[in-house]
């Protein structure tokens, strides 16, 4: 039995901050001989990935799994801090146990420390004493430590149990007991949890800590109620998924070889972002999802795109009363939505603080005050800004830093729902005339394109996704960018020092002498890879079995062809067409399209392009096309339904593609279909076309983008050429989530299993009538959904000129067998976040 001595203890030590205090924890179990100071790094990232706080002033810092390694002996370490170090969510830690684990003995210790939890005068004599006896003795089972489980907690009477077991590979800690008690909060039924001669409230997280289940440990899980049954059946499933514990390492993708270089001795160019130094930051980091590579350095400047404009009063106070309460009701249900997005990808401690806002919003003061000030003749949202800037100020002049703090929630907060009554939002977008890192809640696809890459280094978003357009367009334009950060990334003041590490997903506020010099070698290696993938651009993507995937490039107007020729791209795998057809009054002429798909034609030299025929539909202005504004114009006219309605542009359009064909190798591509009928009316014009120009015929292909089109893919495939699955417009209409939503967008992952099905599908019926297949959406140039891609058979991959040379070395890099297995086994995954977690754990496995 794993027991706490005298020299383990430390009293009366004070710190700055939370990344000072670990250090001093590290540095008590470095001199116990527990660990390697290197140790120390992976428990500064833990912290990082999930706040240690465990409640009652008593903090668990301790080191990733990946770091055990550098555990010389299982032990505890407890060192006091009797002022108290902010540590999460405004909480301060007295009292903190650092765990050293290369077994399971640590448990009883933290099933003893759940006791004292549970015991508030008992943790609070802990952070004061002077007597490291009395911590000895609570820590060690004696007297101080009351029983793991709560007086009274027995198996609900009269209920039903099952039998599971304690997940692996760490037991029931602190993750996965806090995902058991997320599971039965949503039951009536009264649920516990028995282990031995213990048994626990299973809705309570310090009562579930205090059983000290060790993995695969045998749990009796009882309910009764109403509802018991189905909260038995949902337990069980959560238990059988394992709580949300990671799942061992997957094959590697490739035989084992050096880090950093090839078989040959040359550097090899790595696109797997899983490869690079740990963390190791000392300065404040704000965590996020990766969006685009690269790393860089800068002062942060927070975006402002917006100015709301309210009305000072207003006629009708019953009108702005009703106003004001369906403001507070929308901002109230975004806040609920925001925290559930963010804690499905980010987890309940970075969510959090999106249930301290909706607390805030919540303030019945704030809200009785408001309706004052609509009683007193004002607007609801004048009278609304009045008193949550009011409040701010106040907050901001207090003397706890703390509390101070709670003056930018209360703004972010007030802003949201002013948003939704205001009279007017006028864009007022800026920058400083120097480079900067851009901080922004989200941005819209047409804000990123409108950034000057000399002028932003990187952006750093809090919300949004890996795949969404914003994503999607960072990467086009070569932007490092960070998303999903959370509303810690809005809380940094204009000109402060950061860095943004697009690999990793972090940003990096204040960052001391380490973290510049850590970066300074970090950027050096990656300007290093990426000068090996620009020497490699032109080698041809050949996995190291011998299998290739051909490279192409995404482009949008007619200079990119030729940059991406330099870039190594091996083609046009989508050239999107309606770069001729927006910002104009009227359509353009046949003879402007022929020169310009032509001009395109020349510059690839001879490479195929693929001319995606017009997509626009009714969610862009086009004076000329005469659309009516649709309710759902991505289910409307769009694509080649809009070109079978104006068969006159359509006309117009494929005599210029034709026209073009007569210089180089073109393909013909159409967008959005969804039926047999469509593509037979749509191949019969071409056809009659064709014939009129006296062209020869060219090979004709369809993008997979709807349901319908995988379902009849084997019947489509008899028709055509090739097949191009659209990704991202896939991805939306199978999950049924706007690309764009400001709170959906996170989840339409073209990495969920849903939309890999459907390739799978859409893939196993080309092989079956002899076509090949491609894609051109936003996963083929991320480095997890390359992998899968061609997994699944996909022998294209479109991608942003600046991902043409990485994506390749990327497929030189692993084997096709390992890419098909990896691939099978995404197929049998729940979420986008298992597949990208096992892509990168086989990718690890390849370093």
């Amino acid at each position: 039995m794993l027991k706490l001595r005298e020299r383990n203890v430390w009293l009366g030590r004070a710190a700055a901050d939370k990344a000072e205090a670990i250090r001093t924890v590290g540095r008590a179990m470095v001199e116990s001989g527990f660990i390697e100071p290197g140790y120390i790094d992976s428990m500064l990232q833990r912290e990082q990935v999930a706040a240690t706080y465990l409640g009652s002033g008593i903090a668990i810092p301790h080191g990733l799994p990946a770091a055990r390694h550098l555990v010389r002996a299982t032990g505890i370490v407890v060192v006091q801090f009797p002022d108290g170090v902010a540590w999460a969510d405004g909480e301060r830690a007295r009292v903190a146990v650092g765990i050293a684990a290369r077994s399971d003995e640590h448990l009883q210790v933290l099933a003893n420390l759940t006791g004292v939890l549970g015991d508030a005068s008992a943790a609070a004599r802990l952070a004061r004493t002077s007597d490291p006896g009395e911590v000895i003795a609570a820590l060690n089972g004696g007297a101080s430590a009351p029983a793991a489980s709560a007086p009274g907690v027995l198996a609900p009477a009269g209920g039903t149990s099952i039998e599971v077991s304690s997940p692996s590979p760490h037991g029931l800690h602190a993750r996965p007991a806090t995902a058991l008690v997320e599971v039965a909060k949503r039951f009536r039924a009264e649920i516990a949890v028995r282990h031995g001669e213990k048994t626990a409230n299973g809705k309570s997280l310090v009562a579930l800590l205090g059983l000290g289940a060790v993995a695969g440990a045998r749990l009796t899980v009882s309910a009764a109620g109403e509802d018991a049954a189905a909260a038995l059946e949902a337990l069980g499933a959560a238990f059988a998924g394992g709580l949300g514990e990671a799942a061992a390492p997957h094959a590697p993708l490739a035989a084992p070889a050096p880090r950093d270089r090839g078989g040959d001795g040359e550097p090899r160019a790595s696109h797997d972002r899983t490869l690079a130094a740990p963390l190791g930051y000392e300065g404040r980091v704000v965590v996020g999802i990766s969006a685009s590579p690269g790393l860089v350095e800068g002062p942060a400047w927070a975006f402002q795109r917006e100015r709301i404009t309210v009305a000072e009063t207003a006629a009708d106070p019953a009108v702005q009363h009703r106003r004001l309460d369906q403001g507070l009701a929308g901002a109230a249900a975004d806040l609920r939505q925001l925290h559930d997005e963010l804690s499905k990808k980010a987890g309940a401690a970075k969510a959090a603080i999106f249930k301290a806002h909706l607390e805030l919003l919540e303030d019945p003061d704030l809200v009785a005050a408001a309706h004052d000030q609509v009683d007193a003749g004002h607007s609801a949202g004048w009278a609304w800004r009045k008193v949550y800037e009011e409040r701010a100020d106040t907050l901001a002049r207090l003397e706890d830093p703390l509390l101070a703090a709670r003056a930018a929630d209360l703004r972010d907060v007030g802003r949201r729902v002013l948003r939704l009554l205001a009279d007017a939002i006028e864009s007022a977008a800026s920058l400083p005339s120097h480079p900067v890192v851009l901080l922004a809640d989200d941005l819209s696809p047409s804000d990123t394109a409108k950034l000057d890459p000399k002028q932003v280094l990187g952006l750093c978003t809090a919300v949004g996704g890996a795949t969404s357009h914003t994503a999607i367009i960072a990467r086009s334009l070569d932007i490092p960018a960070v998303v999903a950060a959370g509303p810690a990334a809005l809380d940094v003041e204009d000109g402060q020092a950061c860095i943004l590490d697009g690999d990793m997903g972090v940003l990096v506020v204040r960052p001391t002498a380490r973290d510049r010099a850590r970066a300074e070698v970090r950027r050096a290696q990656v300007l290093e890879r990426r000068e090996a993938e620009r020497l490699d651009r032109y080698k041809p993507a050949i996995t190291r079995d011998g299998r290739r995937v051909e490279v192409v490039a995404n482009i949008g107007a007619p200079g990119e062809a030729q940059q991406a020729v330099d870039a190594g791209g091996e083609g046009v795998g989508l050239m999107r067409t309606e770069f001729l057809f927006l910002k104009r009054e009227s359509p353009p002429s046949e003879d402007e399209q022929a020169e310009a798909y032509t001009t395109m034609v020349r510059a690839l030299n001879g490479l195929p392009i693929i001319l995606r025929t017009l997509d626009i539909g009714g969610d862009k202005h086009v004076p000329y096309l005469s659309m009516p504004a649709e309710g759902n114009p991505f289910l409307g006219v769009r694509g080649v339904r809009l070109c079978l309605e104006r068969l006159d542009l359509f006309r117009t359009q494929l005599r210029a593609i034709f026209r073009a064909s007569r210089e180089g190798p073109v393909r013909l591509m159409y967008p959005m279909i969804s039926t047999v009928e469509e593509l037979a009316r749509a191949m019969a014009f071409t056809e009659e076309v064709r014939r009129e120009i006296g062209a020869d015929p060219i090979e004709i292909g369809i993008m997979i983008e709807v349901p319908s089109a995988v379902m009849i893919a084997d019947r489509l495939a008899r028709e055509v050429s090739f097949f191009s699955i659209g990704t991202n417009d896939l991805t939306q209409y199978v999950l049924a989530m706007d690309r764009q939503h400001p709170t959906l967008a996170s989840q339409a992952d073209g990495l969920h299993p849903a939309v890999l099905r459907m390739i799978e599908r859409t893939a196993a019926a080309a092989r079956e009538a002899g076509i090949w297949v491609g894609a051109c959406g936003g996963i083929a140039g991320d480095p997890a959904g390359t992998v899968v891609l061609a997994g699944l058979g996909l022998v294209e991959l479109s991608v942003s000129i600046p991902s043409i040379a990485a994506t390749k070395a990327l497929l030189r890099g692993i084997t096709m067998e390992g890419a098909e297995d990896i691939a099978r086994r995404a197929l049998a995954c729940g979420t986008a976040a298992e597949v990208r977690a096992l892509v990168q754990g086989a990718q690890g496995g390849a370093a």
